[in-house]
């Protein structure tokens, strides 16, 4: 009976060094994917600040630029000075130009405005849509469309 005690707390005793040793590897994996998550953290951050700085001097360059060019525009401008010239121009003749009333201008905007909005279907939807709008009946817009009655309602049907 000691015997049979002695081999299963034996057995337990490896397994739970088996387990122990599991138990341990994985925790030293996960301990070498933190320190490669810093590192990697690391290098990201180095190579932010390192970009960060490679654009602030670019811009202090660019500024340094313009305010060059600034100094040279201003001391290369001359101020104009405009001649004083008793000549008189030689006076031109215009013609008067002719007035549209407001109403007329209005309603060939509107016209124009309206043949432009009124555009053409393309689609089968779109002419199944054009057609219901004009009044017409399922079964002539299938005739027109030469397309099936169920096919138009379910256009009818599920228009946007």
């Amino acid at each position: 009976m000691t015997s049979i005690v002695l081999v299963i707390l034996f057995l337990l005793q490896l397994i739970s060094f088996y387990v122990i040793a599991l138990l341990y590897s994985k925790l030293s994996k996960l301990n070498d994917i933190e320190k490669k998550q810093d590192q990697v953290l690391a290098e990201m951050e180095d190579s932010f600040v390192a970009y960060i700085a490679e654009i602030k001097d670019e811009n202090n360059r660019l500024l340094q630029e313009l305010r060059n060019t600034e100094k040279s525009i201003a001391a290369s401008t001359v101020e104009i000075v405009p001649k004083a010239t008793n000549e008189k121009e030689p006076f031109t003749f215009e013609q008067p130009k002719s007035y549209v009333s407001k109403v007329l201008a209005a309603n060939s905007y509107l016209k124009s405005v309206a043949s432009k909005e009124k555009k053409n279907p393309v689609t089968i939807q779109e002419k199944v849509l054009f057609y219901e709008e004009e009044g017409k009946s399922i079964d002539e817009i299938a005739k027109l469309l030469q397309i099936g009655k169920t096919e138009v309602e379910l256009f009818l049907k599920f228009k946007n």
